[in-house]
Parts: C-alpha cells; structure tokens; sequence
C-alpha cells in the first residue's frame, strides 16, 4: 500500500438499502492507492431486527479484507451472538476465532487464490490493452518498492507481485555466476546474474521463533551448512532503545566483504503493508584477482608463489579467509537464502484487515472493532465516537506488544508509529507473521484481533451512525464528519449521495503531503428512523 498513481482513481462503487427502521448508503473510492484494498457488509436482516455494518480496512494485499467481508457475516450468525448473556466476552471469542481460523491450512489456500486472481488483474481499468501504459503504471508501482524486491522480479518467470517470490530462492545476494566459472570483478557486469528458475526447486517456508523474533530465512531443500538471520540477538536491547526515544538498533549483523556490499532493508515509510523488519546478511562473493602464474586450475606455482611481491601477507590472510567463507557458503548449492521483507509475502501472513463491526437492532448498537477504522454516533449533532483507534503507541497495545517479543518505532516522516518497523495499527485479522509466540494465545500476540467491543443504548436524539476506514478519519475528525453529513441530510440529500461527496473532499489533490487524503476511502452512513 506504500505506492502512489500519477492521478486518482475517483470511480466509486456505492450500494443503499432500507429496513429494520434504517436507511444506509455506503460508497468506496480507490483514490491515489495502486489498489483497493477495502471491504465492507451492509446487511438489514443479518439475523430478525439485527443488521450489520461492517468497514474492512486490508493492508498488504486485499485478500483478508475481502475474504473477511464474505465469510465473518455467516461466522456471527453461526455463533448466534444475540443469544448471549454476555454480548461482550462473546464477540471478542467470536473474533478470535475467526481469525485462527483465517490461518487454517483451508483457508490459507484459498486467500492465495484471492491474491493470484487479484494480482493478475491490471492496476487500473484504464490500462486496457495498453502495454506503455501497464508499465508506466507497473513503473508507478515499483517506485515504492525496496530495490531487493524490484530485483526479485527479473529472476521470475511470468510473475509481477512480489508475492509469488517465494517460489525463486534468488535474492539481491545471489552469486553472479555459475560454479565452474570465476567470479571476477571485470567478469560479472552489473545486471547480469544468474538465478535458478522458480521451478527449479521449492522453496520451504520462513521459519519464526515461538518468541516473536523472526528468523525469515528462505530454506532450500539440500544437505549442508545454513546461514539463518536471527533477529532474536539484540532483540531486548533494540526494544529499551525504541521505548525510550532512541532509533532503533539493527536486531542482526550485517556481515559484508565490503563497504559497497552492505545494503540494507528499510521498512515501508507509509501505511501499513511491511513485514517486521530485519536486517540481512549478505552473502560474500570472491574476487579473485588475475595472479601471476596462477595455472588453468587458479593452482599457482609455489616457486613463483614465493617471488611475488605484489602478495603481501595480509591481502592472503585476506583471501584465504574470503575463501573459506564462499566455501562454506557454496559447499551446498541448495543452502540458505535470506528473505527480503517485502518480497516474500504469504497471504494472511503478511496481510491482514481491521474490522469494524456495528450490530444494530431497535434498542441498541454494539460496535466491536479491532484496528484503526470507527464508527461514530450522531446524537442530536453531537459526535459520539463507539470505537477507539488502535495504534501501536497506546500504552496498552504499547505494553502488549513489547510482551509479545516486538517493539514499537517511530515512523518521523508519517509522523505515526510502527511494530517492529512495519505495521502503524495494532489490531488486526490476519498479518499471522507477527502472531508467532508460541508462548502466548492468539489474544495476546503482537498483532491481535481481540476487539473493544461498546454497547450504545439508542436514544430519541440518535440521528444516523457513520462507518468509515482511516481514508476518512485521517483528513477529518469524527465531529468534522458528523457536521459534513449532518449538513447534507437536512438539504435533503441521501445517504449514498452524501457518502460520495465525502470521499471526494476527503481526497488530497497530491500525493505531495504525509499521505493524508492519499488513502483508499471507504464509509457507510445509516440513518435512524425508528
């Protein structure tokens, strides 16, 4: 979700409906944002007088959201959520149990279907059968991207997504050529390195530790010595520096036989999309520099060995050390490769939603919400915020998530906070990358759907709700919104109609700012008649 169009993507998909005493109408806008990520339900007749109202805010991927909109409707009834003494403690279980069940080998199967059929589609409907314009917006797209991840592409065969880079064990760090050739300087022209096929060998998954540290190394099948990147080691210490105001430390050495060799990642700056960050370890490649005398072999004659003067003791204590690091890292061709954030996306794993959830009926609204998405009660024009926003600076998520084994960053040019260097929410479905202490329940992981769950009595004075994703509440507050459609309705405008012209006003005219109107928009207004 980092990157940006030339222009915004202004068509609105909008639905309305009436009954049970309520009126709605909802509109979604996919704005600057290269994809739409958004989801919702509106459902009058969820289950007798309940209806549903429902914002599903995706990051990293669309999936979650979409997936989560068709299926946690069905979920909810299932549960029968109305029969219950204790409405409260139900519907936190209810999410709870939805999302390990969203991590479900079933499942899981399918959300990689979902992420397939969507990264197959063009970007855009104006992209046609225009291949300038598919790759100006494909040049558009991998503007944001880390320079590993855009590499990753080259080593592909038919795939754009990064997604689908788990099926190359390639990486930035791959060996430039093949084991029967040397690998000299002059010999290896930028650009030009060799990779296996993706179909040459499967990849296994990354592997994270049960206490919240991520080894995030892609493992091949194959004997031989590993390299795994551990961000366990300096874990603690990274976690007392972010909390106290300090930037964060690397949480792994980045060993390199050179200054120009040691890249690092750096974590998406907007947004929510990035996985936690980690700092890779690059793998050495020898230059071995024409010597005199060297044979066919690179043996070199001991006689002539001795009488050069131009091989001083350190530059072959030097060598010899390079040596014995590409040995041990070539003895297998089939060793480790270390993963790149942002190129080896799982779906579920590093995707997710929030979910606002508002269930109505004549008496009362209960609204549980995990994320930064909100639903605010006009009562008699004043706004009535039913949800809190969680963002990982809470001192509640804040204590959870260092609990967990994560930390939290500050992200200085969004002006927000991040888990472990990549997601700016703390409640979420889905995003399992960061659900892995193995120590802890599902509830109490970095990253969790455990909702705040509010139960507002309705009152003579309660005018309509509004529902919306932080494309919205990011350019107003809730009282704003309140007023914006407060106005409109007593000019006699509908809710769908009012709902579109908010995600027009909501929109920035640039991506120039700190992303502030630049998301994807969706909101859902019902009045209240009964």
């Amino acid at each position: 979700m980092g990157a940006y169009l030339d222009k915004p993507v202004t068509e609105k998909e909008s639905e309305s409906g009436q009954g049970n005493g309520l009126s709605y109408g909802a509109t979604c806008m996919q704005g600057w944002r290269v994809k739409q990520e958004d989801a919702h339900n509106c459902i009058i007749d969820l289950n007798g007088d309940w209806s549903m109202f429902a914002v599903y805010d995706g990051h990293g991927g669309d999936e979650v959201s979409k997936y989560t909109a068709m299926k946690f409707p069905d979920f909810l009834k299932e549960r029968k959520f109305w029969a219950s003494d204790d409405i409260v403690p139900t519907l936190q279980q209810i999410f709870v149990d939805f999302d390990d069940v969203l991590r479900s080998e079933e499942v899981m199967k399918e959300l990689k279907r979902m992420a397939k059929e969507s990264e197959d589609a063009p970007d855009r409907d104006d992209c046609d059968n225009s291949s300038d314009e598919c790759d100006r917006i494909q040049t558009i797209e991998e503007s944001a991207m880390p320079l590993e991840e855009i590499l990753s592409r080259f080593y592909r065969q038919g795939y754009v997504i990064g997604r689908n880079i788990s099926k190359s064990k390639a990486t930035v760090e791959e060996v430039c050529c093949t084991d029967d050739q040397e690998c000299g300087e002059d010999k290896c022209p930028k650009g030009k390195r060799q990779s296996r096929s993706p179909t040459q060998e499967p990849a296994k998954r990354a592997k994270t530790e049960g206490n919240g540290s991520i080894l995030n190394s892609l493992i091949a099948d194959g004997e031989g010595d590993t390299d795994a990147v551990s961000t366990e080691a300096n874990a603690s210490e990274s976690r007392d520096s972010v909390l106290a105001g300090k930037e964060p430390i690397d949480i792994s050495n980045n060993s390199t036989n050179n200054d120009n060799s040691g890249d690092e990642q750096k974590p998406e700056e907007d947004t929510k999309k990035a996985a936690p960050v980690i700092k890779t370890k690059q793998k050495k490649v020898p230059i071995n520099a024409d010597k005199k005398g060297a044979t066919e072999d690179g043996i070199a004659d001991d006689d002539e060995s001795e009488d050069d003067s131009d091989f001083n003791e350190a530059d072959e204590e030097a060598e010899d050390e390079e040596c014995e690091d590409e040995d041990e890292n070539d003895s297998d061709e089939d060793g480790e490769e270390v993963a790149i954030p942002g190129g080896l996306e799982t779906p579920g794993e590093d995707s997710g939603t929030t979910a606002c959830v508002c269930l109505m009926n004549k008496d009362r609204i209960v609204v549980a919400n995990a994320g930064d998405s909100r639903a605010v009660l006009c009562r008699g024009g004043t706004a009535v915020d039913l949800s809190m926003d969680h963002k990982p600076e809470d001192d509640i998520e804040k204590t959870r998530i260092v609990n967990a084994g994560g930390f939290v960053n500050e992200d200085g040019r969004m002006q927000g906070f991040r888990v472990n260097g990549g997601l700016n929410l703390s409640r979420a479905f889905g995003d399992h990358s960061y659900k892995k202490n193995t120590d802890l329940p599902l509830r109490d992981q970095m990253i969790t759907a455990l909702p705040d769950v509010k139960i507002e009595t309705l009152q003579p004075s309660d005018e309509f709700l509004v529902v919306a994703c932080d494309g919205i509440w990011n350019s107003l507050n809730s009282q704003q919104v309140v007023d914006f459609i407060r106005e409109r309705l007593k000019r006699g405008k509908t809710c769908v109609e009012i709902s579109s012209e908010l995600c027009d006003h909501c929109l920035a005219p640039t991506t120039a700012g700190d992303g502030t109107g630049c998301d994807n928009m969706t909101v859902i207004i019902t009045t209240i008649t009964h």
